[in-house]
C-alpha cells in the first residue's frame, strides 16, 4: 500500500511513523478524522503538508559582499522557519543565516522521545545545513559566534568579520538554567541535537543499564525520564515541587502523573533540592539531596545527571543591541509585528516574550515566522502584494497552543494559559469519568468572573 507521508509544518513530525509503516492497517492522512492533531506539538490537521509537495526553491547566487539585506542569528527551528517564510514570498532577496553549529535541520520535539523510539541523531536530521542552504538559496555561516550587535549602525560583529544588515532577526533560542549548586561540566542537557548526541554517545559506550538522575520534572524532564526507563536504564526524577508539572497544573493532576511515572519504575523524588555534586574516582557522581521541608539530607549515587530545570536567554547579544530584555522571559517584542524595541530587529521563538510572557512552544513558530517575513519584506519594499491597493500587514495574534505531554504511560493535554498559581483563577473539576479503558479527569481554571482561562485533560489507563 503506497501511503504519502505528511509532515507537520510546525515541528517536523511525520505521519505515518516508521512503526506505523510496519502495520498492515495504515490510515491514509486524508482519511484521518478532522480532529487529528500532531502528537508532538498539538497543531491541527490543516498544518500538515505532503512531503512530496514540499516547496523547492532554486539555488541563487550567494551575495558575498559585506552588506546583507536580511541577517538571521540562530539556525534552530525558529531561524529556519523564518528562512522558509521569506522564501515563500521572495526567492531572490539576500538572506544570511548565522549558526553556532553546522545548522542541520532536525525534529527538536523528538529529542525527549528518541531513545525509546530507537532514533539516533542521524535519524532526526531532515537536512544537513549544506543541503538546506542549497535548497533555500541563502548564505550560511556555520560554527560562527556573534560577539555583539551594533544596532545604531546596523552591524553584526563576529570573530573575524563584520556584517551590515537592513533587517535582523534574533532566533538565538534559550539555554538551560543549570542550578548554581551544580557545575555545568558534570551534567547533560537535551536542549539541542548536540546535547542529545553527547548523552547518546555516553550511554552507548556501555551495554550495561545506567542510573540516571533527571533534575527537573517539568514537561521535558518528565518525558525524558520515561524515555530513558523504557530502554532499560534506572531513572531518579528529582524536583523541588511535590509533583511533576507542578508550576503548570494543580496537585490533583500532578499526583496522577506522579503515579503513572512510579508505575513505570521511575524513582520520583519530589520536594528535593540538589545541594552538591561530586565526581567519584570510580566514575559517576555522588549527589547531596536536601528535603525542602525538613532540611534532611541524604546521598544519591548515579552514573549520569541530566538537567531540565528551565531556560534562560543569554544576555550578551540583546544587551549589546540595547534591546528591552529580561533573562528569564527573553527579548520583548510587539505582538503585531514581532519587532523588538529597535524596529530593524525582530525576535522569534524561545528567545522572545510578548507582554512579559515567554513563547517557548513549537506550534506558533510558523505563524510567527510568517509575520516576520511579511513585515520585513513590506518594510524593504519587496512584498509581492504591496502594489495592491489597500494592502495592510496582517498583525500576529498570539494564541496559546495546545500543550501535550509525550509520555506513553499517561495522556496529558492542556489549552489556554494553565498555571498552578490560583491567585486569579481557580482550578475546578469539570468531569471525572471512569471509562472501559481507564480514567479521564477534565479540569478547568476559572476566574472569579467565570471566565475559563485554561483546560487540562488527564487520561490514565487501567
Amino acid at each position: 500500500m503506497n501511503i504519502t507521508p505528511y509532515e507537520c509544518q510546525a515541528c517536523g513530525w511525520v505521519y505515518p511513523t516508521q512503526s506505523d509503516l510496519e502495520s498492515q492497517s495504515i490510515v491514509p492522512f486524508s482519511k484521518l478524522d478532522d480532529s487529528f492533531s500532531c502528537p508532538l506539538c498539538g497543531v491541527g490537521k490543516s498544518e500538515f503538508r505532503p512531503i512530496d509537495e514540499a516547496t523547492e526553491t532554486a539555488d541563487s547566487e550567494v551575495c558575498q559582499n559585506e552588506h546583507r539585506q536580511i541577517v538571521i542569528i540562530g539556525a534552530g527551528l525558529a531561524g529556519w522557519s523564518v528562512v522558509d517564510a521569506i522564501r515563500a514570498l521572495d526567492k531572490e532577496i539576500g538572506i544570511t543565516l548565522i549558526a553556532a553549529d553546522n545548522a542541520d535541520r532536525y525534529h527538536k520535539p523528538m529529542l525527549s522521545a528518541a531513545f525509546s523510539q530507537k532514533k539516533t541523531a542521524t535519524d532526526l536530521i531532515r537536512f544537513t545545513g549544506e543541503e538546506a542552504t542549497n535548497k533555500a538559496g541563502i548564505e550560511l555561516l556555520t560554527n560562527s559566534t556573534v560577539l555583539a550587535i551594533d544596532s545604531d549602525n546596523r552591524k553584526v560583529r563576529l570573530n573575524e568579520a563584520e556584517l551590515s544588515y537592513d533587517k535582523l532577526v534574533m532566533a538565538i533560542g534559550a539555554t538551560p538554567a543549570i542550578p548554581p549548586t551544580i557545575e555545568a561540566q558534570n551534567v547533560w542537557h537535551i536542549n539541542h541535537i548536540e546535547g542529545f548526541i553527547s548523552i547518546e554517545q555516553a550511554l552507548s559506550n556501555s551495554n550495561n543499564a545506567k542510573h540516571i538522575a533527571v533534575i527537573g520534572a517539568g514537561m521535558v524532564g518528565t518525558e525524558i525520564a520515561e524515555d530513558l526507563i523504557k530502554v532499560g536504564h534506572k531513572v531518579s526524577l528529582l524536583d523541588m515541587q511535590h509533583t511533576p508539572l507542578a508550576l503548570m497544573l494543580p496537585k490533583v493532576a500532578g499526583n496522577k502523573i506522579k503515579q503513572a511515572l512510579i508505575a513505570q519504575g521511575i524513582n520520583f523524588m519530589g520536594n528535593s533540592r540538589v545541594d552538591d555534586v561530586n565526581a567519584l574516582s570510580t566514575g559517576g557522581y555522588q549527589m547531596t539531596v536536601t528535603d525542602c521541608d525538613t532540611s534532611g539530607k541524604h546521598k544519591l549515587e548515579v552514573d549520569h545527571i541530566l538537567v531540565s530545570t528551565g531556560l534562560k536567554v543569554e544576555e550578551a547579544l540583546p544587551q549589546s543591541a540595547q534591546l528591552d530584555f529580561d533573562r528569564l522571559s527573553g527579548i520583548s517584542v510587539q505582538e503585531a509585528t514581532l519587532q523588538t524595541s529597535n524596529p530593524d530587529i525582530y525576535a522569534i521563538g524561545d528567545c522572545m516574550s510578548i507582554a512579559g510572557v515567554p513563547c517557548r512552544y513549537v506550534a506558533p513558530l510558523r505563524a510567527q515566522a510568517s509575520t516576520i517575513a511579511e513585515h520585513i519584506l513590506a518594510q524593504l519594499g519587496k512584498h509581492p502584494k504591496q502594489a495592491d491597493e489597500g494592502y495592510e500587514h496582517q498583525a500576529y495574534v498570539h494564541k496559546p497552543p495546545m500543550i501535550r505531554l509525550k509520555n506513553k504511560s499517561i495522556s496529558v493535554s492542556a489549552t489556554g494559559t494553565p498555571t498552578a498559581n490560583e491567585q486569579f483563577a481557580e482550578w475546578q473539576v469539570f468531569s471525572d469519568t471512569e471509562t472501559e479503558v481507564g480514567h479521564e479527569l477534565v479540569l478547568q481554571q476559572v476566574t472569579a468572573d467565570g471566565e475559563v482561562v485554561a483546560t487540562a485533560t488527564v487520561k490514565s489507563t487501567k
